[in-house]
């Protein structure tokens, strides 16, 4: 199951106070990361135990109900977040339909569990109910040879992509981080054990852990004309425009298609308004034109991954989970421009004549 776990998901800066503070600061963060990760054990092993006796229905309002909770229960959560997709969808003008989005944000942070014991318990009226649209974009991609990089996010049922396209006679390599460098190790390692029994190909598409050593995999598989999944809502310290505004997000995908030359097939498992209503949603592969050089390629790549996955997020804001590090890439992208010109205006201030050699 493919998983991003952001490496400072607080975004703060390294204290400067003195080493008491910032072993307080460690101290509070972990306390505050095993009460989360405690909570979502709890939901996930709860979750498994009700989906046995429950309706599918009534699990889907319970966590309808659960992100409600999580939205009111905590104010100044609700506020910036209503904030932040004020600011992103300039569009929506009505406070309440932004609420109404945020409560789904809300329950998309806990959907994953549900998802997969959805599919898990209930595999077989889930795919009667699974809508494919686009099939024929991955299938004209995967006739150019040279490898399809799978471009998703933290959209819709994610964990439940690799599965369902197992099913669908697509299978793939996922790339994601390893469950032992999360804060909530535990949590994640539970989920992606369950999402790996319910489909995954170990000897054809292992899964490949973010990192230095992940580059030949990816290559490789790709080179063999495979399908690799990445993830690209992602921070990193490229900055390119997102939903509004300067972003500081992953290239990688960018890289790994100039690389190889791999065609760029944005997808996503969409959730429908019935419980087992769900659609497989694969974009045309992505046009661009490269010029040779591979600072402005990378650009060039990464404004139409950014617009991509922006316009799929559009269709349904409410589902995406990451709206709660936008914040974040959007500041990033804001210090990385800052620098850079800083950069730029120091050798220009240096050249400038002082007052007394323009006399």
């Amino acid at each position: 199951m493919p998983v991003t776990i952001e490496k400072n998901p607080a975004g703060m800066r390294p204290a400067r106070h003195g080493g008491n503070m910032s072993k307080d600061t460690t101290e509070r963060s972990n306390i505050f990361f095993r009460a989360v990760e405690a909570f979502l054990l709890g939901v996930f092993h709860a979750t498994g135990f009700l989906f046995r006796y429950m309706p599918p229905r009534v699990m889907d309002a319970l966590f309808s109900a659960l992100g409600a909770l999580v939205f009111y229960l905590r104010p100044g959560m609700r506020r910036r977040l209503v904030a932040k997709l004020s600011d992103a969808m300039l569009e929506i003008k009505d406070r309440r339909h932004l609420a109404r989005i945020g409560r789904e944000v809300c329950s998309s942070a806990l959907r994953p569990i549900y998802d997969l014991y959805l599919f898990g318990t209930h595999e077989e009226r889930f795919l009667r109910g699974l809508r494919v649209e686009g099939m024929e974009n991955l299938d004209r991609a995967e006739s150019l040879g040279r490898g399809v990089l799978l471009l998703g996010s933290h959209l819709g049922a994610f964990c439940l992509r690799l599965a369902v396209m197992m099913r669908l006679g697509k299978p793939y390599t996922p790339v994601m981080y390893n469950p032992e460098s999360s804060p909530v190790s535990r949590y994640v390692k539970a989920m992606s054990d369950y999402g790996s029994s319910l489909g995954y190909d170990p000897e054809g598409n292992p899964v490949i852990f973010a990192g230095e050593d992940a580059v030949s995999g990816i290559e490789g598989q790709l080179a063999k004309g495979g399908k690799v999944s990445i993830n690209f809502d992602v921070d990193g310290g490229f900055v390119v425009d997102f939903m509004g505004r300067p972003a500081a997000m992953a290239s990688g995908a960018a890289h790994f298609a100039l690389n190889t030359g791999a065609a760029i097939v944005p997808f996503a498992l969409l959730r429908g308004e019935g419980v087992f209503d769900h659609r497989m949603r694969i974009c045309e592969p992505l046009q661009y034109r490269l010029s040779g050089d591979r600072a402005q390629d990378l650009e060039t790549i990464m404004t139409a991954v950014a617009k991509a996955g922006e316009d799929l997020i559009r269709e349904t804001p409410g589902q995406w989970m990451s709206w709660f590090g936008l914040w974040q890439w959007w500041d990033k992208a804001a210090e990385i421009m800052e620098a850079r010109e800083e950069n730029v205006r120091q050798p220009v201030e240096a050249e400038a004549p002082s007052p007394a050699s323009a006399r």
